[in-house]
């Protein structure tokens, strides 16, 4: 179970953390008192994380894939459900500060036997699934970056799901303009949806097999 001073400092961490590109320093934005210029951690909500933990120690899903590690808030809270029956987290990352971060916070949870954090953007990385997972079938996915392209991912990931695979996608409330194109796929492609208003809202998918 995740220690409630790694929860506290994890969120704190998404509060405080903020990156600056190398072209803002040069022009002096980093000294203006404004976070909502750099790039930051973003995490999802402790609720949604604890909602993610209570689902995968529910249904036990083998192989997850988590699309956005940010600093591993989410990861954890699946990592450490995962952690009780065996089952591994795969997850992409395409700022590699952030994967420090994320596999410093995974190492002090002690759950490094249970994740696997791979440094790219998503799209490339997902050009070779078998080199991610091996020749396991992904049970279950996490997507929580680039809502614009989750129908892009879903694409490159369909071959490689199992037949009872689950995704859940955050911000399927304030986004979800954003995912139209993914939400127009997933009923051509016959998969069964609904949105939990809770937190940022959170799409449910899984395949119709009726």
């Amino acid at each position: 179970m995740l220690s409630q001073d790694l929860i506290e400092k994890i969120e704190q961490q998404t509060r405080d953390l903020v990156w600056w590109k190398p072209e803002q320093i040069a022009r002096g934005e980093h000294l203006v008192n404004n976070p909502t210029k750099g790039e930051r951690s973003w995490s999802v909500p402790r609720s949604t994380g604890k909602f993610l933990h209570d689902f995968v120690e529910k249904e036990k899903p083998k192989v997850i894939l988590e699309l956005g590690t940010s600093i591993g808030y989410s990861t954890v809270w699946i990592a450490s459900a995962a952690s009780e029956y065996g089952g591994h987290v795969y997850s992409i990352e395409k700022e590699l500060h952030k994967c420090a971060i994320a596999n410093e916070n995974i190492r002090e949870a002690e759950l490094e036997r249970y994740v696997t954090i791979t440094h790219g953007s998503i799209t490339e990385v997902l050009q070779d699934v078998p080199a991610l997972v091996g020749d396991q079938k992904i049970d279950f996915i996490f997507m929580d970056a680039d809502r614009g392209h989750y129908h892009k991912y879903f694409e490159q990931l369909e071959p490689f799901l199992s037949e009872s695979a689950v995704i859940i996608a955050d911000n399927a409330v304030n986004m979800q303009v954003r995912m139209r194109l993914f939400l127009e796929m997933l009923a051509k492609k016959n998969w069964a949806y609904q949105i939990i208003e809770m937190d940022n809202g959170l799409l449910f998918a899984q395949k119709n097999t009726l």
